[in-house]
Order: C-alpha cells, then structure tokens, then sequence
C-alpha cells in the first residue's frame, strides 16, 4: 500500500492538560478533517460517547488516522484520568511511540510521573508537548527545569517559547534560536546533547555553537537512541506549535516496523455497538487479515470467525475487506473476545507492570427489582470492554460486585447504565480488597471417593511464604500413585481454589506441596481430582487459619513548605510511614507508605488544604499484613469447597450456584 510507513502513536498526559485538544490540531493541520472539533463544545472526534461529550473528559480510547509528509499516523487518543489507566494500559500495548502531553500552566502532574514511569518500562520513544503557553502566568522554563528534575531525563529542546509580547506567544525553531543560546532552556539543552556526545562535548566546551543545522542532527541522533528526550512548546487551543510536532513525528517516531509472516494481532480494546454488535480493536502484528477467515485466539484456545474487518475514520467505522500489517482495524465476531487477547500463533509479550491497580471493590444494585436480571446483563457487557472491572455475579444471594480504581470510574458506570440500557443503579461504598494468606503450615486432607464412580485421595501441606511471593506447587507424589495427568488437573484448580479464603479474599504468598494421594485404576478420572483440590486446599487453610494482607500505597508529596506542619499532620493521623522531608526552593517532598484503607479519600482532602496546588502521587506498593476485625471479613460467596456435600453436588451439576468450574 501506499504510503506505506506506518506508525502507531499515542497521546497521553495527565487530565485537561489538553490531550484531546491536541489530537483535534493535528488532525484539522493534517488536513484529515475541514474544522476543529472542540472539548468544550462536545464536537471532538475522539470524544464519540455520549457521556464523554457531557462531561468534557476521554474515557474511552479512540482511534484516528491522518497523514503527513508520506507517512501514515495511527493516533490514539487515551484517558487522562488515573481511575481510566486501564484503558491507558490497553493501549499501550500496540503503539510504536508516544506523545506525552505537559500543561504549561499546571506542570508536572501526579499522573504525567505515572505515565512516564511506565513508558521508560516499555521503553517507547516519546516526544513531549508542553501544551497551553498561550495561558496567563505560565512559567515555560519552570516547567521544562520541572520536567528534567521530576523525570529524571535529559531534555533536548526542539522549539523555544517567546512570550515577550503579553497575548502574543511564539516559537523560535532550535535553528532559529541565534542569540537566545544563553536562556536557561536552551542552555540545558546544549549541555544534556554534550553529555551524551563527545564530538559536541568538545565543540561545546570551545564555544562552538553556531553551527545550529549540526547541533541539531546531532540531537536527534541521540533522541533516537534515548539518550534525549524532545521537547516541543506550543499551544493547541491556537494551533501554535502543531507543524512543527507533525514534522518531527515523521523525523524522529515514524520508522519501519517489523512484523511476523503469519497472520497475528493483538486485542486492545473491546465494545459493543448497536447494530454491529461485538467488535474488537486490534492491531496486526503480520500476515494479511481478511473477512471471513479465522484466527485463533489464545485466551479462549480456540479458532474464531472474522465476519467483517473495518477501519477508524474521523469518528466512525469504514468497512475495507482485508487488514496489512501495522495496521490498526476493528474485527466483528461472534466469540466472546476480550481485549488484551492475542490472536494467531505468534507470542506477543506485554508482561509489564499496570499503571494502576484496582483495590477497591463496590457492590451495584438496581433502583428498581425489575431490572435485576437486565443489569446483571448490562455489567456483563462492561466487564467484557473493560475486563479490570473483574465482574462477579453471585446469583445466590443476588449481589453484583466490581473492582474499581476510584470514585469517578463509579460516576462514570452509572451514567452509562442510564444512557445505554435506561438502568437506575445503586453503586455502593467502594470498600478495599484485602488478600488472605496462611498464619501457619498445616495439613489439608480430601478423600473423594463416594459416590462412585470417582476416586481421589490427596494431602496437601501448605506453608506461608513470603509478602509478594505468589503461590507454588509442587508434588512429591510418585507416578505410580498419582499420574501425571491427574497432578495437571490439581495444578489447574490450584488457582482458582484459592479465589476467596476463609474471609472471603484471594489467597496469596503460600507453597502448597502435594505429600501424599492416590488414584483408582478403574474410578478415577481427571475430572475427581479437579473437585477434590479445592476440598483439600480449603482444608489445609481452615486447619492453618489465614492473617489479612492490606494493600498499601507508596506515596511522594510536593508543597509550599507552610503546608508542611498540616500535611505531616495528616499522614500521622493515618498512621503513614514517613520518611525524612526534602526540600526544593519554596518546596517540600515528603515519601512514605500508608494503607489504602487510610488513604482512600485522602486526595480530597488534599486538593482543599493546597488548594489544588499541591501534588499527590499516589501508586500501589504491594501488601502488609494487619490485623482482622470482623468489618473487614467477608462472607464466602457461592458454594464453599468446606461444604464438601454441597460442593460434590454442586460440582456434579445436580444444583446451580455462581461458583462454576472454570473453562
């Protein structure tokens, strides 16, 4: 096809730091569209839903292409807020490179640090856009000192602010920066690009810098192999800056890609339209995709049907019979697709850590009975788009519950009940997930042999492990015992027997070892040896007694320093570990850990004493133990493997309840 580089790129930033804005820029200068969408207004292409349109913020990942110079930009457009990172994590999966957008007039955010850390795990190029020079009181070389300093990254500067004119920004290329060479910005900028090149190291050092053609393809020698970090200035709501970020998107991100000979992609995002159905983003990773054909899925480990294939375009969905490699498309299928799956045969590693973790779980109720059964269809939908929603629906006590990542992801929930199904529901207070994990080794003993035909006998020892650890299994059964077919089948309940442990949470950092057993040479089957694991697990927990595991959060604040004496006040009160207060000019940076259960409305409380001035990072820092009251235990749901009558019957079908075997 023609052209044919294409680049997958994704613009992220912290909320209104102006994202959206942007993307609307570089589609209306690309030529792609006639007029500018705008946020305000509700016009903006990437903002397609209804409840994004009304509350002015991206929800939801959008794609959109355009073309500049001969190269093809597949652009998506990502949440701002950290109760969306979900959705940022999906797409970052398929990008190439990256635009991280920065507000001049609010700096660096606690999300922009989020953000950044995971894109230096995933090692993407990025280009960064301080956006909104254009605002009154803006510090442009604050900012980009902030930038250095808060990102630990040598910054190169590509464009230079000149806001000597009150409402009249501009911007000085780098090559047309002669005479400014000694404003702090481009100061910095020269001394990062000497450090990490030694030809200009001694250039620099003899006052050579003139020759601004030279010193700029030297920096995007080093921009390309990471040992600087671009950064362009500009203004989206005036359309400052934008051609010279289209330039250098087609100069330092947009390169030829590599794909596999066999057809391959990877699910980033799912939804349900209301005429297509199912549809599923993805983006090909090799072969040629097309209607009609099939690809296997490796989450469902089965074969599924492409019925028709499209294409984002401005806002909507063009139908095109096939998909090239690097591509991004959307598939129609009738399987039960979740994002984040890969298709075909190829391994597509993305085994990198979640901007953000859900802690908090919240049970959702229908205003009206009537709409119980309807709304237990509705979140179906929703966790199928949204799979880190984790749905569970426990019939038996008619109860919905979800994992969520803050209190605006529960707004959001609600309004889209209303607008997609007309369903009122109740979301309840967000409560924190705690884990489980064994106070000491003990035995676990099932003997499952009645009624027959069925024959499984196992003891299992378990024994704590340390905080962070996970789960083990080992056997120490020999074959002739209990054959390796039948070990499989208890090494694939092990997981989900440790869902819900004696207080109703995960089970974790325990090794569970498989010391004695035995099978029937004529009533055994694979399937009895499944039944009986959580039987025997449940056991040897109920026998070893379980301490409570809380979530904790890392935290790192920055403050005028009046607001120190409060601030530490706080953290006292919620029993935080605090480190030692660093300081920074009229600043303080203080670090420690507190438990999310203190933390959980923290930031509001925060806004109000900094009066939105401050910054509150706040990222999840594994688990501690704490102790147990009882408003912390839940009730098991479903049939508990300590019934064991129960669980038989229920594991033999002869009763219905929530908890089924796994497929």
């Amino acid at each position: 096809m023609s052209p044919k580089t294409i680049t997958t790129i994704g613009i992220l930033a912290h909320v209104d730091a102006g994202k959206t804005s942007l993307t609307e820029c570089l589609l209306h200068h690309s030529g792609a569209i006639a007029s500018q969408g705008s946020v305000d207004k509700g016009s903006a292409i990437t903002d397609g839903l209804a409840i994004e349109k009304s509350r002015g913020i991206s929800i939801k990942s959008a794609a959109v292409n355009f073309t500049w110079k001969n190269h093809i930009f597949q652009m998506v457009d990502t949440p701002g807020h950290i109760d969306f990172a979900a959705e940022v994590d999906r797409s970052l999966s398929i990008l190439d490179a990256v635009i991280l957008v920065v507000s001049a007039k609010e700096g660096v955010q606690a999300h922009t640090l989020n953000l950044w850390e995971s894109l230096k795990e995933r090692n993407l190029p990025v280009i960064i856009f301080i956006n909104k020079i254009d605002r009154d009181g803006v510090n442009t070389e604050q900012v980009f000192l902030d930038l250095q300093e808060e990102l630990r990254a040598k910054l190169f500067a590509l464009n230079f602010p000149d806001l000597s004119v009150a409402n009249d920004p501009k911007l000085r290329s780098f090559t047309n920066t002669a005479g400014h060479l000694g404003v702090p910005i481009l100061e910095i900028s020269l001394e990062n690009l000497a450090e990490c090149n030694e030809i200009f190291l001694e250039q620099y050092l003899e006052g050579k810098t003139d020759n601004f053609e030279s010193i700029l393809e030297k920096a995007q020698q080093a921009i390309e192999n990471k040992s600087l970090f671009p950064v362009l200035f500009g203004s989206a709501k005036l359309g400052i800056g934008i051609e010279a970020l289209l330039n250098n998107l087609t100069v330092l991100l947009s390169h030829p890609q590599t794909y596999f000979s066999t057809a391959s992609a990877k699910v980033f995002k799912v939804e349900f339209h209301d005429k297509l159905g199912r549809l599923a983003y993805i983006k090909s990773y090799g072969g040629l995709l097309k209607t009609k054909d099939s690809i296997h899925s490796q989450q469902l480990e089965k074969e599924i049907k492409i019925n028709q294939i499209f294409k984002p375009h401005l806002g909507s969905l063009a139908q095109f019979p096939e998909l090239s490699p690097g591509e991004v498309g959307i598939i129609s299928t009738t399987e039960i697709i979740q994002a984040g799956d890969a298709l075909g045969t190829e391994i597509l590693h993305d085994e990198f850590s979640k901007i953000s973790d859900a802690v908090l779980g919240v049970e959702v109720k229908a205003i009206e009975d009537k709409d119980y059964q309807k709304l237990g269809e509705a979140l179906e939908i929703l966790n199928l788009e949204d799979p880190a929603l984790d749905f569970k629906w426990f019939k038996e006590v008619r109860e919905f519950h979800l994992k969520i990542l803050g209190p605006i992801q529960t707004e959001v929930l609600k309004e889209n009940l209303v607008q997609r199904w007309s369903i009122e529901a109740e979301f309840l207070k967000p409560k924190v997930i705690y884990k489980e994990t064994p106070s000491k080794s003990a035995e676990g003993y099932v003997r499952y042999w009645m009624p027959k035909p069925c024959w499984a006998i196992m003891t299992f020892l378990l024994d704590p492990a340390p905080v962070g650890s996970g789960i083990s299994f080992t056997s120490k059964v020999r074959t002739s015992e209990i054959s390796n077919k039948y070990i499989n089948e208890v090494k694939r309940a092990i997981p989900w027997s440790l869902k819900q442990g004696l207080k109703g949470y995960e089970v974790t950092d325990l090794s569970i070892t498989l010391i004695e057993g035995s099978e029937h040479n004529v009533h055994s089957n694979p399937g009895d040896f499944l039944l009986a694991t959580p039987m025997g697990v449940l056991r040897g927990l109920e026998n070893a007694g379980t301490d409570l595991l809380e979530p904790m959060y890392a935290f790192e604040i920055k403050a005028q320093q009046d607001l120190l004496g409060p601030i530490s006040g706080d953290l006292n009160q919620m029993r935080a570990q605090i480190e030692a207060p660093t300081f920074d000019d009229d600043f303080f940076i203080l670090k420690g850990r507190v438990a999310v259960a203190e933390a959980i409305d923290y930031g509001i409380k925060f806004n109000a004493t900094t009066s939105g001035k401050g910054r509150l990072k706040l990222s999840l820092d594994g688990y501690e133990k704490t102790t147990t009251t009882e408003d912390k235990i839940r009730p098991f749901k479903g049939v508990s493997p300590l019934n064991e009558s129960q669980w038989i019957l229920h594991m033999r079908g002869a009763f219905k309840a929530d908890q089924r075997l796994p497929v």
